[in-house]
């Protein structure tokens, strides 16, 4: 049996397909401890355990190909209140991290 180029091709757009969802989960997992520590620290408690995805954008960043990713959350000083914040990640590297004001 022998291998055209396409479907050498089509073997690599699926390997690489799969390496960055594997990414993907890599850094959404980091992402999700950063905002667990984050919150430890101040005191809230993240609700839902769990962070959404709202954008990402393709950057160049000293000539090397980064994504800077988007995800919010929500989170509770009180137990009554449900408060968004929002944190930003340049692949595994935390930008910003914003908490909507909320009672201490």
């Amino acid at each position: 049996m022998y291998l055209s180029l396409l479907d050498v091709f089509l073997i690599f757009l699926f390997i690489v397909f799969i390496a960055v969802i594997w990414q993907h989960f890599k850094v959404r997992e980091h992402t999700l401890r950063c905002v667990k520590r984050q919150c430890d620290q101040l005191g809230v408690q993240l609700l839902d355990g769990a962070i959404q995805g709202s954008y990402w954008c393709p950057t160049f960043q000293k000539g090397q190909f980064k994504v800077v990713r988007c995800y919010r959350f929500y989170f509770t000083s009180t137990g009554s209140g449900r408060y968004r914040g929002e944190i930003k990640m340049r692949g595994m590297q935390q930008i910003s991290i914003h908490f909507d004001p909320h009672p201490m």
